[in-house]
């Protein structure tokens, strides 16, 4: 049997990968002080995006669902 996953869920993978990228980010590119890598920062708010969008695809994915009588 095969999953395939609901957009929100796609998303919320997808912004956890794009985390995982970010913490790699800041162990290869480790800046003088502390600071972090601007590209990790820039994989983190990606990753921030990502899950505001399936938080609110989410909704109306069981918005859709129920006017339908679908499984959710």
């Amino acid at each position: 049997m095969t999953f395939i996953p609901t957009g929100s869920q796609a998303l919320r993978h997808f912004a956890d990968t794009l985390d995982q990228q970010a913490q790699r980010l800041d162990r290869l590119l480790w800046r003088d002080r502390g600071q972090r890598s601007t590209t990790a920062e820039a994989y983190r708010l990606s990753a921030s995006l990502a899950r505001q969008q399936a938080s609110k695809l989410e909704l109306l994915e069981r918005q859709a669902a129920a006017l339908t009588g679908g499984w959710k």
